[in-house]
C-alpha cells in the first residue's frame, strides 16, 4: 500500500490524511487493551487473590502470572496466522478484531464474578489469550492499511497507547468502587474505539485473495514453514535485537520494589515507603515517555535510517540502566526514571515501524507479526529467574550491569539491518 512517486498531490495528502485517521483509531484501540491488561493485572487480580487465598497469595499471583505467559505466546503463534489464512467479505482482521473484542468483554466480567481461585485459574490465562489474540490483530493492520511513508506517525500513535493505557487502566480499576465495577468500566473503552476502527476504516474483502497452493505454501509446514520468516536475516535480526531490549527491561523492572527497598534504602525514600516511591519513577517515566513519543512520531517518517535509530536508542537504554550501578542515591531512581521514559519513548515509537519494514511478505503478515510479540513477550516469562539469579549471586549493582549489557546488545544487532524505509521530503 506504498503511495505510487506519480500519484497527485491531492492523492497522496488524502491518503496521508485516510492514515493519520487510521493512526488515531489504532492509538485508540491499542490504549484500551493496555488499559485492560494494566488495570486487571496490577490492581483487580491481586486484590482478587488476596481476598480469596490471603495465605498463599504469592504463590497463587505467581502460578496466574505463569500461567498466562504460557497463554500470551500461544495467542502470538496462533492470532496472526489464523487471521492471514481468514476469507471473509469484511477482510482477514475484522472478524478476529470483532471476536476477540468480544471474547475479551465476557472473560473480564467472568473474572470478576470469580468467586473461587480455581475459577481464576482457568478464566485468567483465557483472557490472557483473547487480549494478546487481539493485539496480535490490530498490530497487524500498520503492515496491512499503512503506507510505508506513514509508518513512523502510525507506529508512535500505537507506542503511545502504552503510557496512556497505563494510566488509564490503573486509575479506573483503583478508582471504581467495587472490584467488579473495575471489570465492566475497563471494558467500555475496548467496545467503543473496536467498533469505531472496523467501522470508521473498514477493511477491504479478502475474498478476492487466493489461497496459496498447498504444496507452495509455506505455512503448510508445520516447523520450518512456521518459522520460515526466520530465513530473512534482517527479520532475524530484529527479533534477536527486539529480545534482548525487552529481556534487558523486565531484567532491570521486575524487582524494582526490592531495589528500592533494600538497595536505595527506605530512609531515603520519599515518605520511607517502597511503594509511594515506585509510583513516583513510574508517574516521572510516563510523562517524559509521553512528552517524547508524538515528537518522534512527526519525525519518524522523514528519517530513512530506521534501524540505525533503534540501535543508538537501544544503547542509550543500556547507558541510562547501568546509572544505578554506581550509585544507590534516590537520585540516581529519579534519573532512571526520567531516562528510561525518554529512550522508551523514541524506541517504541519507532520499533513496530522497523519490525513492519522487515516481513518477509504481506501473505504472512500477521503469523510474522505474531513471532516478533513472542520477542518482546517472551522475556516476561526469563526475566523474573534471569534477574533473581543475578541479584543472589552479585547484588543489585550486577542486575543493572547485565540489563545495561543486554540493552546495548540488542542496539548492537540492530545495526547490520539493511532496511532502509524511504524518508518523506521537506515541503518546499
Amino acid at each position: 500500500m506504498a503511495i505510487d512517486p506519480e500519484m497527485s498531490e491531492g492523492t497522496v495528502n488524502f491518503s496521508r490524511r485516510r492514515s493519520r485517521r487510521l493512526s488515531l483509531l489504532l492509538f485508540a484501540a491499542y490504549a484500551s487493551l493496555v488499559a485492560v491488561f494494566q488495570g486487571v493485572q496490577n490492581i483487580l487480580i491481586p486484590t482478587a487473590v488476596q481476598r480469596l487465598s490471603p495465605d498463599t497469595k504469592v504463590s497463587t499471583l505467581a502460578l496466574l502470572t505463569t500461567l498466562s505467559a504460557v497463554t500470551t505466546i500461544i495467542a502470538f503463534l496462533t492470532g496472526g496466522l489464523l487471521s492471514d489464512r481468514t476469507r471473509s467479505r469484511f477482510g482477514r482482521r475484522t472478524p478476529w478484531l470483532v471476536g476477540m473484542a468480544v471474547a475479551v468483554v465476557v472473560l473480564m466480567l467472568a473474572v470478576g464474578s470469580a468467586t473461587s481461585v480455581t475459577a481464576l485459574v482457568i478464566l485468567m490465562p483465557i483472557l490472557w489469550f483473547a487480549a494478546n489474540f487481539y493485539q496480535t490483530v490490530v498490530t497487524t493492520i500498520l503492515p496491512d492499511r499503512v503506507p510505508v511513508q506513514d509508518r513512523g506517525f502510525a507506529s508512535a500513535a500505537i507506542a503511545l497507547g502504552v503510557p496512556v493505557g497505563i494510566f488509564v487502566g490503573v486509575n479506573v480499576a483503583a478508582a471504581a468502587p467495587t472490584p467488579f465495577t473495575g471489570y465492566v468500566l475497563l471494558t467500555v473503552p475496548i467496545v467503543v474505539f473496536t467498533v469505531a476502527l472496523v467501522l470508521l476504516d473498514r477493511e477491504p474483502s479478502s475474498l478476492p485473495m487466493v489461497r496459496s497452493v498447498a504444496g507452495n505454501d509455506a505455512q503448510t509446514t508445520p516447523a520450518g514453514g512456521y518459522l520460515s520468516a526466520f530465513a530473512s536475516r534482517d527479520f532475524t535480526l530484529t527479533f534477536v535485537s527486539r529480545f534482548l531490549l525487552f529481556l534487558s527491561f523486565f531484567t532491570a523492572n521486575g524487582y524494582l520494589f526490592y531495589v528500592l527497598q533494600d538497595y536505595v534504602g527506605l530512609t531515603s525514600l520519599p515518605g520511607q515507603s517502597a511503594a509511594q516511591a515506585i509510583s513516583t519513577v513510574l508517574s516521572i517515566t510516563t510523562i517524559a515517555w509521553l512528552t517524547v513519543t508524538p515528537l518522534t512520531g512527526l519525525l519518524a517518517d522523514r528519517v530513512g535510517h530506521t534501524a540505525g535509530v533503534v540501535g543508538w536508542t537501544s544503547i542509550a537504554i543500556g547507558a541510562v540502566l547501568i546509572v544505578p550501578a554506581f550509585t544507590n542515591a534516590w537520585s540516581g531512581m529519579l534519573v532512571l526514571g526520567v531516562g528510561l521514559g525518554l529512550t522508551f519513548g523514541v524506541y517504541f515509537a519507532i520499533d513496530l515501524k522497523l519490525a513492519s519494514l522487515v516481513l518477509p511478505s504481506s501473505e504472512t503478515a500477521g503469523r510474522d507479526i505474531g513471532l516478533m510479540g513472542i520477542a518482546g513477550s517472551g522475556p516476561t516469562v526469563m526475566a523474573p529467574a534471569l534477574a533473581a539469579a543475578i541479584i543472589e549471586w552479585a547484588g543489585f549493582p550486577a542486575l543493572f550491569i547485565v540489563s545495561a549489557v543486554l540493552a546495548i546488545a540488542g542496539g548492537l544487532a540492530a545495526f547490520p539491518i539493511r532496511v532502509r524505509s524511504p524518508a518523506r521530503k521537506a515541503r518546499p
